[in-house]
């Protein structure tokens, strides 16, 4: 799939966010088994990732996903989720970055964001930093699989 294009109107700005703003949106990725390996093999290539049979012999029993392939499929649906409009993710950092619980084939991933913090730049008024605690959850039993902090910079209305 490709990048996702919008007109420049839809554009959103720090000043659109508040603190203890929640979005869910409805948007949602299944695991495919191929698609762990093959991400595995290019960028984690690790037994637990790459080797059905070897992977029955480790902790647990199985493949499971790359924590980075999670990451990257998390960061998919908060773009397509559009919650930022047209205006792009530019991120500063992610903070408590945390992996609770394992990534199986079949496992179908949402999102969900919490507005943790507003603040503008002090140095360059033309933008802000928005912090969102982003929650990566397994739909088949409602567990989260996945919790970051992230930092973003967000332009801010002249």
């Amino acid at each position: 799939m490709g990048a996702v294009t919008s007109p420049t109107g839809d554009r959103r700005y720090l000043e659109d966010f508040s603190v203890g703003q929640r979005f869910a949106p409805p948007g949602e990725y299944t695991m495919q088994l191929d698609e762990m390996k093959r991400y595995a093999r290019d960028f984690d290539p690790q037994i637990i990732h790459t080797d059905e049979a070897g992977a029955r012999d480790e902790l647990y029993g199985q493949i499971i996903a790359s924590g980075w392939m999670t990451l990257g499929v998390t960061t998919r649906l908060m773009v397509l989720a559009r919650i930022f409009g047209s205006t792009p993710l530019v991120g500063v950092s992610i903070n408590n970055l945390r992996f609770l619980e394992p990534v199986n084939a079949g496992d179908v991933l949402s999102v969900e964001a919490e507005v943790l913090e507003t603040r503008p730049s002090k140095s360059k008024p033309e933008r802000g930093y928005l912090v969102m605690r982003v929650v990566t959850r397994r739909r088949n039993d409602g567990k989260p699989v996945l919790t970051q902090d992230w930092t973003l910079l967000m332009p801010r209305r002249s």
